[in-house]
């Protein structure tokens, strides 16, 4: 399975899965490694075969997301760190059928270790791709991850600010004042010098905070 990761045959790895449902479990532990190529590979693979798997497994899908919060809390004994990502993946793949997770993937942007602010965000904007309805109710996250410290966060917040803001303007979600503080925030960090190394396409690329607002302006305003 990692060879197919590394070479980003993600199509082979959905087929392992597809043959026998334990490598499912497999998959999950090589993406827990996001400092890898393989590890972010392995999140979209599950992405993957969540849709393909709908017809037939939704229940061991479900399960899935359940074992994935729990890696999340204190009393798992250890730590998910990819479990935000995993969980976007599988939301993703029909937000509406699991819809009651998503409340819990945005509950831990505010849990202690913010190393998660990043992948909650990342869910978020995988969630919102199909279904915006169920991420723009989100707002304060949104807001909140522009004024971050973190330039990962304020980068997937800019991600997920031009993948909502659409929906949220012409919906009753976000009203004027709120869309007025997403454009300041946007606009003061156009000089942001930071620089978050991310997976984007099928591979790590290094994205200027500075720019990702420019390019998001563009579709604000």
């Amino acid at each position: 399975m990692r060879t197919f990761l590394e070479k980003n045959e993600l199509v082979q790895v959905v087929a392992l899965i597809r043959d026998e449902r334990r490598h499912l479990s497999a998959l999950v532990r090589l993406a827990y490694d996001k400092e890898t190529l393989a590890g972010w590979r392995a999140i979209r693979a599950i992405g993957m075969a969540a849709r393909e798997m709908l017809a037939t497994d939704l229940d061991a899908l479900r399960e899935t997301c359940r074992k994935l919060i729990w890696s999340l809390s204190d009393e798992s004994g250890g730590i998910g760190w990819s479990a935000p990502e995993i969980l976007g993946e599988i939301v993703s793949a029909d937000p509406k059928r699991f819809k009651d997770f998503i409340p819990l993937i945005a509950s831990v942007y505010e849990i202690e270790e913010d190393v998660f602010r990043g992948g909650v965000l990342y869910a978020l904007g995988r969630i919102a791709g199909p279904a915006p309805e169920l991420a723009a109710p989100y707002q304060k996250i949104v807001i909140a991850s522009l004024s971050d410290r973190d330039p990962l966060v304020k980068v997937r917040g800019l991600e997920l600010v031009g993948l909502l803001w659409s929906y949220g303007k012409r919906s009753s979600v976000w009203g004027r004042e709120y869309g007025e503080r997403i454009i300041t925030a946007v606009q003061n960090l156009r000089i942001d010098k930071g620089e978050a190394w991310i997976y984007r396409g099928d591979n790590f690329t290094s994205v200027s905070v500075g720019e990702e607002a420019h390019s998001c302006l563009n579709k604000l305003i």
